[in-house]
Formats: structure tokens, sequence, C-alpha cells
């Protein structure tokens, strides 16, 4: 296997889960809340830049954007302080 063929691979699996991979968090963190179109119940964090705070959401397991986060700490790390 490749690199393209891994890259792939992960990205594929990534978007699978829930997740985008990127390569600018602080860009992700800007984000606004997208929480996706489908019916899907998935409690996850996103920043929201007018509060400065990491916030909880449902995310509908699709669609969506990199401000998405499993927890708060993760959310806290990536940008919070920034």
């Amino acid at each position: 296997m490749n690199g393209v063929t891994a890259t792939f691979l992960l990205l594929v699996v990534c978007l699978f889960c829930g997740h985008v991979l990127s390569s600018d968090s602080l860009t992700d963190c800007r984000l606004l809340l997208i929480g996706g179109p489908c019916d899907a119940y998935f409690p996850r964090w996103f920043y929201n830049t007018g509060t400065r705070t990491c916030e909880s959401f449902i995310y509908g397991g699709c669609g969506g954007n990199a401000n998405n986060f499993l927890s708060e700490a993760e959310c806290t790390k990536a940008c919070v302080n920034m």
C-alpha cells in the first residue's frame, strides 16, 4: 500500500466515524456550528467564538464540519486560549 492509498483509507475511516481531518485546528475552531442533516444523536462539543467557550450540541451523524469534538476537554485543548 502506498502513501496516497493509506492516507485515503485513513480519511475514509475518519469521515465514517464522524471526524474530519484538518491541518489547521485554529481555523476549525472558527467554523460555525453545523449539527448535520442526519437524524443520529451524538453528543458533541464545538467552540463558540462569541462566548469563547466550548459548548455541547447534538451531531446528526453526517455532514457538519471540523468544529466538532468528542469531548469538552478535546475542544478546550484545540480551541481555548488560541
